[in-house]
């Protein structure tokens, strides 16, 4: 294996860059102390770094992290601390969410998503808030009677950062492939213009009257699912990102419903509108995007029922049909209209009507019924010989819906299989008969020569030579019938024939044919 260290150098040394630069940054809007700030970018950059390469990058952001704070306010020691916490909190964050949310993949699921909003957003951001301003309380440069104000500003930054900052990471450059249509292009740049121009009247000062304290944050959500809707989740991402980022710069400007009280409260309550909102938006993302994956799964599902050459019938547990595809119009004879709606024991035939709710019964109780063969009855009245499976349909918790049965016709098998039988029965019967007529032939001869002899022994005409004549007729009429059994080489079934004495009918006269049908 070829060594990765130049590799993971440069990771590195880029990430610190990166992390330092987007550090600066939010450091910028540090008011209620020069380290704490409520908007806090790199939380999102340190936890897409760490899902997406690896936990091999934690000294990219233990570098960015001091050399941001370092040269900000404090000492070495302070810088230090907070540093440490800021990498563990994306190691943490990391963690759980490839523990219990998906991973890297943690957005292609709305539960998921909602798990990333508590673990890497509410919980992991806890240890470098801690961190962060014990660190600063202890060293002097924070006064611990404001610990709380500081430690709240501190921590809803971080999880600003890890919801709106993480997600478009991961999302952009975890699945770089894009496809981009122009009819959608034309659309996405009319989104763009729209969420422009949304953020600037509720945030940019646009309208006429002032709109602090005005409940006109709202106007965003509807652009916000409506994009959520019809591109996805990378949009999704980068318009709650586009948003904040004029939401921020108005409010600092004094505009927009969050526009209150000091900059740091201002800051405060648009992050928790911002992450209350971006949460929302995500989750609705993931729930259109697993609602188109699950409409395709049961498109391509119902093209494989249609195409099959399988009987695939769906029904309630009271056996009424739902479903039925060409197959079993092909062997049944009944369309879909005509067959949904019905019952299914329109199929089975007269002579068996406790059949369908004895399946039933199992399936109730959530058993499959493996593959057995029976009789059904076609529309036109035909009794057919298929093989049929019946298996439970159960929801997500396991409770069962209906059933789903596939029937396979196995007529002309078991009609090939019948003329196999027969053929075999025959051949063995002339075997027999050969083998017969060779065991009467040797003692045959040995009878036709005495009598022979004997018959030359007495007179004409007289009554004994009459009798020995009579003996030699019935042996040569037994040596005839064996020359002709030995002759036989093959015999076929025919229709029986009408008067065929029942003694020589093998079907009367077989144990088998005396069976009641």
């Amino acid at each position: 294996m070829r060594p990765r260290f130049p590799a993971d150098v440069a990771t590195i040394t880029i990430l610190a860059g990166v992390y330092f630069a987007a550090a600066k940054v939010g450091l910028m809007l540090a008011f209620v102390h020069a380290s704490a700030t409520a908007v806090w970018p790199p939380t999102g950059i340190a936890l897409a770094a760490v899902l997406m390469l690896g936990y091999r990058v934690w000294p990219g952001i233990l570098l960015g992290a001091f050399l941001a704070n370092v040269t900000t306010e404090g000492t070495a020691a302070t810088a230090a601390g907070i540093a440490v916490g800021n990498t563990l909190q994306g190691l943490v964050g990391a963690y759980l969410v490839n523990r219990f949310a998906g991973g890297r993949h943690v957005f292609e699921r709305s539960r998921n998503t909602l798990r990333f909003a508590v673990l890497a957003a509410m919980v992991s951001t806890t240890v470098s808030a801690t961190f962060g301003v014990t660190s600063l309380s202890l060293g002097g440069v924070a006064p611990w009677p404001k610990y709380g104000a500081t430690w709240l500003t501190w921590w809803l930054g971080d999880a600003g950062g890890a919801l709106i900052v993480a997600p478009l990471l991961l999302l952009w450059f975890g699945r770089p492939r894009l496809r981009v249509e122009g009819r959608r292009l034309l659309e996405a740049a009319f989104m763009l213009a729209c969420l422009l121009a949304i953020g600037e009247i509720v945030f940019g000062g646009w309208l006429p009257i002032p709109l602090s304290n005005r409940p006109i944050a709202f106007l965003c959500i509807p652009l916000l699912v409506a994009v959520a809707y019809r591109f996805g989740q990378r949009a999704t991402a980068t318009a709650t990102f586009v948003l904040s980022g004029l939401a921020i710069w108005g409010t600092l400007r004094g505009f927009g419903p969050f526009a209150v009280g000091t900059p740091n409260e201002s800051l405060l309550l648009l992050q928790g509108f911002m992450a209350v909102t971006t949460v929302m938006a995500m989750v609705l993302s993931a729930e259109v995007v697993e609602s188109r994956r699950g409409e395709a799964a049961r498109s391509r599902l119902a093209s494989i029922v249609e195409s099959s050459h399988d009987a695939i019938i769906g029904t309630t547990l009271d056996g009424t049909i739902l479903t039925w595809n060409s197959a079993a119009t092909s062997l049944y004879g009944y369309t879909a209209e005509e067959a949904i709606g019905r019952s299914v024991s329109i199929l089975a035939p007269p002579q068996r009507p406790d059949e369908v709710p004895g399946i039933h019964e199992r399936i109730r109780r959530g058993e499959k019924v493996e593959a057995f063969e029976t009789l059904r009855m076609t529309k036109d009245g035909r009794i057919i010989t298929v093989s049929l499976t019946i298996s439970p349909v159960t929801d997500a918790g396991g409770r069962v819906l209906g059933a789903s049965g596939i029937a396979r016709d196995v007529t002309e098998r078991k009609r090939a299989e019948e003329a196999a039988r027969q053929a075999a029965a025959l051949l063995s019967v002339t075997r027999l008969a050969s083998a017969a007529a060779h065991e009467i032939n040797n003692p045959l001869t040995a009878i036709l020569v005495p009598l022979q002899l004997l018959a030359m022994e007495h007179p004409d005409g007289s009554e004994s030579r009459m009798r020995l004549k009579v003996a030699l007729e019935s042996a040569e009429r037994i040596r005839l019938i064996v020359a002709r059994m030995q002759r036989i080489t093959k015999l076929e079934v025919a229709d029986q024939t009408t008067g065929l004495p029942e003694r020589l009918d093998l079907l009367k006269s077989s144990p088998e044919g005396r069976k009641e049908p």
